[in-house]
């Protein structure tokens, strides 16, 4: 064989010797690569019952109870368990996408120079008493889109993404719960609202509310839902964790007291004074007293007219068979028969659009407002008598009855039935409600 073809298949030989050097050492390396991108922490946070975050605001450290979470440094109160679980699945949910593994004679220099020497946010874990790991995130890295992270049990920095370390970096007071009352809002049955007014009370039954005092009538679910929601929401500010005194935030005694019942369980709020726009208050089942904005205490003082239903009738459209529009001189009265409303005794076809019109005007019309309580009682407001008096009747039974008077602004001052009290309405809607839409022109 000649020497030039024994070098010729030297060369192929060591070429590819080479070729399987790369690809075994790509393949090892994307091996790695995989390995080292997994989960930063592979753990249930369901399991999780201790959480520690340290940073430049110093140390909180919260424990699940039961099905709580609780803060127990710097302070003792209770945790808000969204805000927990939020910070727990962003720990559950990061992957490290590059790492650098660190020998001893590295380490010291490594952790000072990604900023891992003194972090940013620090990090623990425990699951079943027992510490899971620790992580420390510390500076970004040149593209200001990750950071790098190293856990307290492995030997390697890696890298997260930027809003990994948002999403841990809290002080205590973002982590605290902050809702104003603690009750489960889907499992109220009773809500009780003492002012130096009155006291209004509301209770439900299946899906319905009734207002059981200051009169019985029917509740407005929609605005007693809104209550409820109110006092399940956040507080404004935390002022005082620990007070010595009540008096000064006007809460001893209170001017407000709020009771939810959820079941046998009943569960009490106080309000008091005023401070710039916002007011002081207390659940009774904690220590720190908060501020409520301004509108929500309000609702709670307007309680005896929101929580009573203000809508005047409750009818089906589709049953009304007949309509009386009775004015000072005259009235009319439109029947329905199988096949249209007419106008009797003239026997005058009716525009059947316009009447629906009327009664779905007559279902719209809430109470906007009562007259003040302090008005000359004697006086009638243009209802003795009325300009007009429109009733319906589904079969023989009277389902609406509404007289209507004088104006004032954009509302109207009307009555219901015969002796019921007297409210103001929407101008608008009670303008329309008249005879004289039903006809042509040249009926009229």
């Amino acid at each position: 064989m000649k020497l030039k073809t024994v070098i010729l298949i030297g060369l192929f030989f060591a070429a590819l010797f080479l070729v399987v050097i790369y690809v075994d050492r790509e393949e090892d390396e994307k091996k790695g690569a995989e390995y080292h991108s997994r989960e930063l922490l592979t753990f249930d946070k369901d399991e999780v019952d201790e959480l520690s975050i340290e940073n430049a605001s110093g140390r909180v450290v919260c424990r699940k109870v039961g099905e709580d979470w609780q803060i127990i440094e710097p302070v003792t109160v209770d945790a808000h368990r969204g805000a927990i679980q939020a910070v727990l699945a962003n720990l559950e949910r990061a992957r490290l996408t590059r790492f650098l593994v660190l020998d001893d004679e590295s380490t010291e220099e490594a952790l000072k120079k990604y900023g891992l020497d003194s972090p940013h946010v620090k990090v623990s874990l425990h699951v079943g008493g027992r510490l899971l790991d620790t992580v420390l995130f510390g500076d970004e890295n040149p593209s200001g889109r990750y950071v790098y992270v190293k856990k307290d049990s492995e030997d390697r920095i890696g890298m997260v993404e930027l809003y990994r370390r948002t999403g841990v970096d809290k002080q205590w007071g973002e982590l605290r719960n902050k809702t104003t009352l603690k009750f489960k809002r889907a499992l109220a049955t009773k809500l009780r609202i003492e002012s130096q007014a009155d006291t209004v009370e509301v209770t439900k039954s299946g899906e319905e509310w009734q207002m059981e005092s200051p009169t019985e009538a029917k509740g407005d679910g929609e605005a007693i839902e809104a209550i409820l929601q109110g006092l399940a929401s956040p507080v404004e500010e935390f002022v005082d964790d620990a007070p010595n005194s009540l008096r000064p935030y006007g809460l001893d005694p209170p001017a407000l007291r709020v009771k939810v019942s959820v079941g046998d369980e009943v569960h009490s709020l106080w309000v008091g004074s005023e401070k710039e726009g916002n007011f002081y208050a207390r659940d009774l089942s904690r220590d720190p007293v908060f501020t409520l904005d301004s509108s929500f205490v309000n609702q709670l003082n307007r309680a005896s007219f929101e929580l009573k239903s203000r809508k005047l009738f409750d009818f089906t459209r589709e049953e009304v068979n007949r309509v009386e529009f009775a004015y000072r001189d005259s009235s009319i009265l439109c029947v329905r028969d199988s096949v249209a409303w007419l106008a009797v005794p003239q026997d005058r076809p009716i525009n059947a659009m316009e009447l629906e019109a009327v009664l779905f005007n007559m279902e719209k019309l809430r109470v906007e407002k009562f007259p003040p309580l302090t008005q000359n009682s004697h006086r009638n407001y243009g209802l003795n008598p009325p300009r007009m008096r429109i009733r319906l009747w589904a079969g023989e039974e009277t389902v609406g009855d509404l007289s209507l008077g004088e104006e004032e602004g954009n509302l109207v001052y009307v009555k219901k039935g015969e002796n019921d009290l007297i409210c103001l309405v929407d101008r608008k809607i009670a303008e329309s409600l008249t005879a004289e839409r039903l006809f042509a022109p040249e009926q009229r």
